[in-house]
């Protein structure tokens, strides 16, 4: 089984750049990457303007968040492939207060739901949790096995932006270790928007004098996620666990000054997986020869069976587990793209389904906001002020303030649009070619 990370830096104009102009198909582009997981970022396209080419994708479940109230902005997406792996539950939102109306028909998810942050924990208003899972960044699929996390963690484009992305980072924590002491492993894909070491960065020196630093790891992004992965946390960096002294391992370039064919550039996008999930991978890469975007994927490879103690587990019972569940049950995932309201049982005219496709990202304002936020809204507009002592966890959680560094300065950068990469190259992987493509948003 393979799982794929990939910032994609719009979903929609994807299909624009070779090789995948010459299909024009997303299930083409699904089956070339050739992954039962696939975890998309920077998807940057609204409930409104989805289209069935990119919601119902013969053989795949896709699973979406988007921005609320921001067209071509952030949004995530997760595809499934439906012959070889279900998940149990869906969740949208880091914080899981957008979803406090849905009951999980599964006894054994029900520490899934018990990890939702409310209000007053970590000293988080109810708006401010809204906040945070506002911008479409995250979906979390419980598949029994393990629960799998899809983030597109915030970029901090201003001094005004580090608490978000700082609370952001927190929360996450908070519901990975909540998690783990329920006894669940944990899965991580995505663009995190921090690079870890040095050896991450292709001038750490540079980072230092911009964000005026005593050293590299000073900065408190870096400082969370260096207690987050092992030695001093409980996340193991797949890529690192396979590949710890390889350097110029980076993901993303800044197509404003062309630093892909110069592989001048840092690594921001990961696979985290918990301690007990570590004997299943055999592999962990980086795939700087994909094209398409300032970004490219991140691959992990998990085991068809392993041996411990003389006891031979395969990784088809442990996944296949959830195949089992009546569709009855499954159609209780409202999160699935399937099963929206305007892709539900194909009841649209199949006119709506052949409309002509838009070239270029969404720059409209969107209409009325997904069902599920204005759910979270309407259920939780009474609850600001509500009992943090719930429980042991929110106990615990309720006494924790995030504090921030002052010290630390920004330099925001703007995007342009990607050019079109020239198609001249025959083999899959030489499919790839470098190129120019918009400026990356590189975090330190």
């Amino acid at each position: 089984m393979r799982l794929l990370t990939w910032n994609v830096n719009g979903l929609r104009s994807l299909i624009q750049y070779y090789p995948w102009c010459e299909h024009k198909s997303y299930q083409t582009l699904l089956e070339t990457l050739d992954a039962d997981i696939i975890c998309f970022q920077e998807t940057k396209i609204t409930l409104e303007r989805l289209e069935a080419s990119l919601a119902i994708i013969p053989g795949y479940d896709a699973y979406f968040s988007f921005a609320k109230g921001k067209p071509a902005y952030s949004g995530v997406v997760t595809y499934v492939k439906t012959n070889s792996i279900t998940p149990v539950a869906a969740e949208e939102g880091i914080t899981g207060i957008l979803n406090v109306d849905m009951k999980s028909s599964f006894d054994n998810n029900q520490s899934l739901s018990d990890t939702r942050i409310r209000s007053g924990m970590y000293g988080l208003t109810t708006n401010e949790l809204l906040d945070l899972d506002s911008e479409g960044r995250c979906v979390i699929l419980d598949f029994q096995m393990f629960v799998l996390f899809n983030l597109y963690c915030p970029h901090e484009s201003s001094s005004e932006r580090l608490p978000f992305k700082m609370n952001f980072y927190q929360i996450l924590q908070a519901r990975v270790e909540a998690l783990l002491r329920a006894g669940r492993q944990v899965i991580i894909l995505g663009d995190l928007n921090v690079t870890h070491k040095e050896i991450d960065h292709c001038d750490p020196q540079r980072s230092v004098r911009e964000y005026e630093l005593e050293s590299f790891g000073d900065h408190p992004a870096r400082k969370w996620f260096d207690g987050f992965v092992a030695p001093n946390g409980p996340m193991i960096d797949l890529f690192r666990e396979f590949h710890p002294d390889e350097k110029g391992m980076y993901t993303c370039w800044n197509t404003l000054i062309n630093a892909r064919p110069a592989n001048y550039g840092t690594r921001l996008d990961y696979i985290l997986v918990s301690q007990g999930l570590v004997k299943w991978f055999k592999s962990c890469s980086v795939e700087q020869k994909v094209m398409g975007s300032d970004h490219c994927p991140v691959v992990g490879e998990l085991y068809d069976e392993i041996e411990e103690d003389g006891h031979k587990d395969i990784l088809k019972n442990e996944i296949n587990l959830s195949m089992n569940i009546s569709d009855e049950k499954l159609e209780t995932l409202r999160l699935c793209a399937k099963y929206m309201q305007k892709f539900n049982g194909n009841q649209q005219t199949l006119k709506s389904f052949f409309s002509k496709p838009s070239t270029k990202e969404d720059n409209s304002e969107t209409g009325n906001e997904s069902d599920a936020i204005k759910t979270s809204h309407n259920n939780l507009s009474e609850s600001k002020n509500a009992d943090s002592s719930i429980n042991n966890f929110e106990k615990q959680a309720a006494k924790q303030k995030l504090t921030i560094s002052k010290s630390v300065k920004f330099k925001g950068r703007k995007r342009k649009q990607k050019p079109v990469i020239s198609s001249n190259q025959p083999s899959l992987l030489s499919y790839f070619k470098q190129s120019t493509q918009t400026e990356s948003s590189e975090d330190p």
